[in-house]
């Protein structure tokens, strides 16, 4: 090689000798011959990309959660690697977030939809479901019927689908006067238009819908765009191997039907939305929850006292004396024989009331079978406590006679209204039950429930803000203004 090199100085100048130098010594390196995916599994790690938010990724309980999580956690598990987590705060930064050595970007997921410009950027996965596109504008204020009644500036998180859509309006439709501005992230989005400092946004079903629980002036306009596919992103290369994984991956999810019951978890109860139960909901989280949190957190047990102040508030609105037409009484709503069970002398004793119907709640959800996920055991118990466990029992037969998954709450909940058609419940053991109710009983705890949580993730950080200051902050008004602020 150096005789070679050797001869050509004869013929070229030193620089361009420099230059056929690294050229050939390049040539001569040897090419990992490796596939994306071989390089992935033999590393032992899935490097992802996401960006925080109630249905990509947060922290839970010092656990991480999320649909795209639990998603990508499945996803590592059937490579058999390690999931590395890499979230961001904004959808901009993310996008933008370059692949290292110690940071090998294998794809980004984060809710996100296929779209012409991504098309030709990104190499894409299948759907794995599918969202709306909509006009969002603040209850109360003057509502737009179609595009041409647009005229305020229209809101949009940078760099998502959404900027992408109002742009393609600018071009097409330049009569409209169609103006945007945008926030990097969705929570400031949502925060501004809740407080009024903006009129109009948009935003796709599924985050209006997980949003309007703790900012309840939100509300559809109309729809832009219909039936959008969420995917996953990835590089564009002449390597099919982890696209080929990705879409065998989510195959099996289908027919598995695992990617149906993470949906159900996180979207199987957000479908309706009523503005005055939220409304008052949010009332007595500032004027009666702060009561008796000391007690939903001391006898909440193995159970997330969020979720035990979310029954409770479901039965008697945090009223110790309330009182149903059939007898039960209390903060949880106990009937005499169940009071009489967990030691109860008293039903309208605060105290007594969350004590025994922690314990009763707990006692439903050990009872059911270890078939049942550990995520969805909750719901099950949860209509046991309204209907029975005997009902319970009675629908998911019915279910499997159906073909159905007994195990599946997504299955389940459609058939447990069954019971209160004689065809039906003529041939269970324990007869009819006002299924209805159950249904949208669970649905309306698991609503409350979702709202909790939020409230108490953004109160820790605005209280942690609050005692950096030398700040108290006395209600929960108080905090939700400093949310809504810091936003």
């Amino acid at each position: 090689m150096q005789t070679f090199l050797a001869r050509l100085q004869h013929f070229f100048k030193p620089g361009l000798i420099i230059i056929l130098s690294l050229v050939v010594s390049g040539c001569m390196q040897e090419q990992d011959p490796r596939t994306q995916l071989e390089k992935i599994q033999a590393a032992g790690k899935l490097h992802i990309k996401t960006i925080y938010g109630p249905a990509n990724y947060y922290i839970e309980g010092n656990k991480p959660a999320g649909l795209e999580y639990e998603l990508l956690k499945q996803f590592s598990d059937y490579l058999g690697v390690e999931l590395i987590i890499h979230p961001y705060h904004s959808l901009k930064s993310m996008l933008e977030a370059k692949s290292t050595k110690k940071k090998p970007f294998a794809l980004s997921a984060a809710g996100l939809t296929r779209t012409k410009k991504r098309l030709t950027e990104y190499r894409m996965g299948p759907s794995y479901y599918e969202v709306k596109q909509l006009l969002i504008y603040r209850k109360g204020s003057l509502r737009p019927r179609n595009l041409q009644q647009i005229v305020d500036p229209i809101y949009v998180v940078k760099s998502s689908s959404h900027e992408e859509y109002v742009q393609k309006l600018q071009r097409e439709n330049p009569e409209l006067n169609i103006t945007y501005k945008t926030f990097p992230d969705e929570e400031i989005l949502f925060s501004n238009l809740e407080a009024g400092n903006i009129k109009l946004a948009i935003a796709d079903d599924t985050s209006l819908s997980q949003h309007q629980y703790y900012y309840p002036h939100l509300n559809k306009a109309f729809v832009l765009e219909n039936e959008l596919d969420v995917v996953w992103l990835m590089n564009k290369n002449d390597d099919d191997s982890l696209a080929s994984a990705v879409l065998a991956f989510f195959t099996l999810q289908q027919i598995s039907g695992k990617m149906e019951q993470l949906q159900e978890k996180y979207f199987g109860h957000i479908d309706t939305f009523d503005f005055v139960d939220t409304r008052t909901f949010l009332r007595r989280v500032d004027s009666q929850l702060p009561k008796y949190e000391p007690l939903f957190r001391q006898y909440a047990g193995q159970l997330d006292w969020r979720l035990l102040a979310a029954v409770s508030y479901q039965e008697s609105h945090w009223n110790p004396k309330a009182k149903s037409p059939t007898g039960v009484r209390g903060m949880m709503m106990l009937t005499w024989p169940t009071a009489r069970e967990f030691g109860v002398t008293s039903r309208i004793d605060a105290e007594q009331s969350v004590r025994a119907g922690s314990a009763y709640l707990a006692k439903l959800i050990n009872r059911l079978p270890d078939t049942i996920s550990e995520h969805e055991k909750p719901w099950f118990a949860l209509a046991a406590y309204n209907i029975g466990y005997s009902h319970l029992i009675d629908a998911r037969k019915i279910t499997e006679k159906l073909g159905g998954n007994e195990n599946s709450w997504t299955e389940v909940k459609d058939i447990i209204p069954l019971l209160q058609q004689r065809k039906w419940y003529k041939y269970t053991r324990f007869g009819y039950a006002r299924g209805n109710e159950a249904v949208k009983y669970v649905s309306n705890i698991r609503k409350y429930y979702d709202s909790l949580r939020w409230f108490d993730e953004q109160i820790n950080l605005t209280e942690q803000v609050a005692r950096d200051v030398g700040f108290k902050l006395s209600t929960r008004t108080e905090q939700r203004l400093v949310i809504a602020e810091l936003n």
